[in-house]
């Protein structure tokens, strides 16, 4: 009997996953309804759980109901970690259009914010990667970094090698973002990644920022870091 059980188990993950590359959604709901544990099972070979899946597949109302079959008791078991080390924020951070889901998550589990992955990235962090400028005001807002002192804080806006958030906007050419953050954190423009490089440089270095008919936002922008 016990050996039906886990081969019915295993099938059920099997089809969660093979669900998701279908993107048959529907399908991973009610697999979910009628396993509620299967929200947070590990379900692909990088160990992403369910809600992992969903988030990453930009899926908001997929998370949102998923996050309501998940009882509140298991709330703290949202911290669980795929096998990069990304909380389920991460996910969520990389697109504006999860904004929502971003906002229960943290109803129930307020520690995701500043939870870090393998590489130090907080879920901030994967918001500025992917220029997503409403993601990363949200998340700047609940973190509320303006309050501390520059020192106490910056580990919240750069990974382990020093590289920021300001240094990823930029690399991404998401120069509307990287404006934002240089005006709500002025102290990054000082701020040197692991090549000893700040976010000017990098940008002076990028020939693809100077491109016809861009070049008077690029040399604005400039102008900016380096008052």
């Amino acid at each position: 009997m016990a050996g039906n059980n886990e081969r019915e188990h295993n099938s059920d993950i099997d089809d969660s996953c093979n669900a998701f590359t279908g993107k048959k959604y529907s399908q991973v709901k009610r697999l979910c309804k009628d396993h509620p544990e299967y929200v947070l099972q590990k379900i692909s070979i990088y160990k992403d759980t369910t809600l992992h899946m969903a988030a990453h597949s930009k899926q908001k109302n997929l998370v949102l109901d998923l996050l309501k079959i998940l009882h509140a008791d298991c709330n703290g078991r949202l911290n669980k970690k795929n096998g990069d080390g990304n909380r389920i924020l991460h996910e969520v951070a990389a697109s504006d259009a999860m904004k929502d889901a971003a906002e229960e998550l943290l109803k129930r589990n307020a520690v995701l914010l500043t939870k870090p992955n393998k590489l130090g990235e907080k879920p901030i962090f994967w918001a500025a990667r992917y220029g997503q400028s409403q993601m990363f005001e949200f998340l700047a807002d609940n973190m509320e970094l303006e309050k501390p002192s520059p020192e106490e804080i910056k580990d919240y806006l750069q990974r382990n090698d020093g590289t920021t958030v300001l240094h990823v906007s930029i690399a991404a050419e998401c120069f509307d973002l990287a404006l934002l953050i240089v005006k709500r954190y002025p102290y990054l423009v000082e701020q040197r990644d692991q090549f000893s490089m700040t976010a000017l440089q990098h940008l002076a270095c990028n020939p693809t920022a100077f491109r016809k008919g861009e070049i008077p936002m690029r040399r604005g922008f400039m102008e900016l870091l380096n008052k």
